[in-house]
């Protein structure tokens, strides 16, 4: 249930928790806001169909992926971090201790699909669980950490 860390604090080494509640707190703050946009979305541009719901066709319907890009991968990539994972106080790293890539950020986003949008986090918080470094699926293909804001990763060095 740990992750080990470096922190700021006369330079000892502490075993900090890897921050599950922030986590799950952080993925209902940012899929809140999203969810919340295409519903108002759909209803403000959509048009009605026959079978009383609304759609939207053509160029439109490329907008919430666009939303979602700049949500989710230009926020992470230039802020190491959503809305979500700032109110809560968490960024995300690379385990090799370089800058977040455009391709590690988009690795890590489009695995949503499959571990959050349609199960609620389930699936990721098993995979997150019964790892070492507590990574969701996203995180391990794209080889990323959750870490909180004030943590100081520094990655181990292969030596040899």
């Amino acid at each position: 249930m740990f992750i080990y860390l470096k922190r700021k604090i006369n330079t000892y080494i502490l075993k900090t928790k890897y921050n599950l509640a922030r986590k799950i707190a952080a993925t209902i703050i940012d899929y809140t806001l999203i969810f919340a946009f295409y519903i108002w979305y759909i209803f403000e541009f959509g048009l009605p169909n026959e079978e009383g719901s609304y759609t939207i066709s053509g160029l439109g319907a490329l907008l919430p992926i666009l939303v979602w890009v700049l949500y989710f991968v230009i926020a992470e990539k230039y802020c190491a971090a959503t809305l979500g994972h700032e109110i809560v106080k968490l960024k995300v790293v690379s385990v090799d201790g370089a800058e977040l890539s455009f391709g590690q950020v988009f690795k890590r986003r489009i695995c949503d699909a499959l571990e959050i949008s349609w199960c609620f986090g389930i699936i990721a918080f098993f995979i997150a669980e019964n790892n070492d470094k507590h990574q969701r699926l996203g995180d391990i293909l794209a080889k990323t950490l959750v870490i909180g804001k004030n943590d100081v990763y520094e990655p181990v060095r292969n030596r040899f």
